[in-house]
This record gives C-alpha cells, sequence and structure tokens, in this order.
C-alpha cells in the first residue's frame, strides 16, 4: 500500500511522502484533511514512518526501486 501510495500521490517520492507525513503529525497543512490526528492515527503515521525508512534502505542497499501494483 505505501509504494502504491508513494507512486501514485507523490510521484514515486519517498521524501515527500515523508514530508506530508510529518506535516500531518505536526497538525500542519498536508494532503489530506480528514480528522484530526487521534493517539491511534499518530501511532499508524509513526509505523508508516519506519516502514517507509525501511523500503528506503532496500532501494539504497540494492541499488533497485520498489514498485506498488499501480
Amino acid at each position: 500500500m505505501l509504494l502504491d501510495l508513494r507512486d501514485v500521490l507523490y510521484e514515486g517520492s519517498w521524501e515527500d511522502f515523508r514530508r506530508d507525513l510529518e506535516a500531518r503529525q505536526s497538525a500542519e497543512p498536508h494532503v489530506f484533511e480528514i480528522v484530526p490526528p487521534s493517539p491511534r492515527l499518530q501511532e499508524a503515521i509513526a509505523r508508516h514512518l519506519e516502514v517507509i525508512e525501511e523500503l528506503e534502505q532496500w532501494e539504497r542497499q540494492h541499488g533497485r526501486r520498489l514498485r506498488g501494483t499501480t
């Protein structure tokens, strides 16, 4: 899912994706304005940021870009 979101919403940019999630976490302007961030949403965002870091690290180590299904 994160790969698909990166590719579709952020034109393949992990940095843009990360900045948007961090803005959401800090209640700053971001792509999706649905509801105020709850503690559960804050936890989900933190986990997504961790996964993004792991995916980026894999891409760097293998010199390959992961792609979503879209």
